[in-house]
């Protein structure tokens, strides 16, 4: 976990900052920040729990494999659909 810890950050904050724009980025990466948090909690005592229900660590590392690559299918999907330029915004002017 030391040698991982946090490697995917620079690419959630480039991801964030294409899909939000700078002025919500601080916002949304620490959300997502918080959420990796607690998904990381999540996992290790699912996996507790699974250990001592089965008595063997097999069954957490087959889930956490499955949502792995159930995560990368998902997020290759989101890049081959999304659309290639952002959509005008409309101004407002006020009179």
């Amino acid at each position: 976990m030391g040698f991982l810890w946090l490697g995917v950050s620079p690419l959630a904050a480039g991801a964030i900052a294409e899909m939000f724009g700078l002025r919500w980025q601080a916002m949304i990466q620490g959300l997502a920040f918080m959420v990796h948090q607690l998904g990381s909690f999540l996992g290790a005592y699912g996996g507790g729990l699974l250990y001592d229900a089965l008595g063997s660590y097999t069954m957490a590392w087959r889930l956490a494999v499955a949502l792995g690559l159930a995560g990368g299918i998902v997020q290759i999907a989101f890049a081959f659909i999304r659309p290639s330029k952002r959509p005008p915004t409309l101004l407002c002017v006020a009179q």
